[in-house]
């Protein structure tokens, strides 16, 4: 008999909706010409190209040109380093101070790690209990700023960063920076808008809310198109406006269309339900863990720190009863040492080695929740007795 899987680990990737699947079947089997070629079907490829950038547009606040543009990638990392490399070398930048958070994402973090290599400036803002240290960013941003970039929610965490406070302090001391937020955990999951952000470029991926994996998003304001304060990385056939060449993935671009309006629209329902969640899944923990709580934070990520077992023995131990859980960000588990975003927030090298991460989607049960907090339970018995 096959088992049946509980997956708690939705901040890593999300199961796509059917409508979803069934848009990007429609893409592959139906209209599955180039969006560039002018006959028939690639104008139906086209037309599904288009119908998908409404509505990723309508989400954040992009209902007309002069509220922004949507450029299509293959996903939240290609989209981070489109706006940070291409907002630099916009401008034929040399130098200059670049501030991002402390506990950022890799494909935002390493970029920062390239951009000191050529000599640029960086600062970490401090992001202790999951806030942003206002005051570092007050007392170090100066006009010499050429680029800020602030996750809207850790992905580790589930911290809500106050990414519009940031940039309205950044624009304030460096008028010509360029300001980008990393949504890939956010979007969807807390209202925002492009414009009540305040932020030049903000990034999405289509597999953290139930689309198909490869492919993402960068939402850009219409004066960043005006004063060319963007360039492309990836050079080719023009696509995208000219701002990512390669010929458009249109089924998986069609598919995370329907998934971001289904998302959109049930945004409130989805909120109330994992709200819900969260909250039987701290009462059937009390006690057992201690659960690493932002001061503002996501329902969907929590973060718990175990009674002294090592968070690899205890995911061992889970996948084998059939729960996926994780102990941190997918993109950087395998690659073994302590947690940047874990320390990042106060939790100590060895406390952050013996933490987990649930993260929950309107999709999961009660039911699952229960079993998950009973076998976590016998786990930390059963493996406090071995050690």
């Amino acid at each position: 008999m096959e088992k049946t899987f509980i997956y708690l680990d939705n901040s890593a990737t999300t199961c796509p909706s059917e409508a979803s699947l069934e848009k990007m079947r429609e893409a592959l089997s139906v209209s599955y010409g180039n969006a560039g070629s002018v006959h028939a079907m690639g104008n139906a490829a086209h037309r599904l190209l288009e119908e998908a950038r409404n509505a990723l547009g309508l989400t954040v606040g992009i209902r007309r040109p002069q509220d922004g543009h949507v450029i299509f990638t293959a996903g939240g990392s290609e989209s981070n380093n489109l706006a940070i490399f291409g907002s630099i070398r916009a401008k034929e930048r040399d130098g200059g101070r670049v501030f991002i958070t402390d506990g950022e994402h890799p494909s935002v973090n390493e970029c920062a790690n390239e951009l000191e290599k050529q000599g640029f400036e960086v600062f970490r803002v401090p992001t202790v209990g999951g806030v942003l240290d206002l005051d570092y960013l007050r007392k170090n941003c100066d006009k010499t700023t050429v680029l800020a970039s602030f996750m809207l929610v850790n992905n580790e965490t589930g911290a809500v960063y106050d990414v519009a406070e940031a940039a309205r302090i950044v624009r304030e001391r460096a008028p010509r920076a360029f300001i980008h937020c990393d949504a890939v955990q956010g979007y969807l999951k807390t209202r925002f808008t492009l414009k009540s952000l305040g932020v030049d470029a903000v990034s999405v991926s289509g597999h953290k809310v139930n689309a198909p994996k490869g492919v993402g998003a960068l939402f850009i304001t219409a004066e960043v198109i005006k004063s060319k304060r963007l360039v492309p990385v990836t050079l080719g056939g023009g696509q995208e406006s000219g701002f990512r060449s390669g010929t458009e993935n249109i089924p998986a671009i069609a598919a995370l269309g329907v998934a971001a309006i289904e998302g959109f629209r049930e945004m409130a329902s989805r909120h109330e339900r994992i709200a819900s969640l969260r909250a039987l899944l701290e009462r059937e923990l009390c006690g057992a863990v201690r659960i690493n709580r932002p001061e503002k934070g996501l329902d969907s990520i929590a973060n718990m720190t175990l009674p002294n077992i090592k968070s690899e023995t205890m995911l061992n131990y889970l996948s084998g009863e059939g729960i996926c859980i994780s102990a941190g960000s997918a993109c950087s588990a395998r690659g073994g040492g302590v947690s940047r975003a874990l320390t990042a927030f106060g939790i100590l090298p060895e406390e952050a080695d013996c933490s987990v991460r649930v993260s929950l989607s309107h999709l999961n049960s009660e039911e699952e929740i229960i079993r998950f907090a009973a076998t976590l339970r016998d786990g930390i018995s059963k493996l406090a007795r071995i050690k």
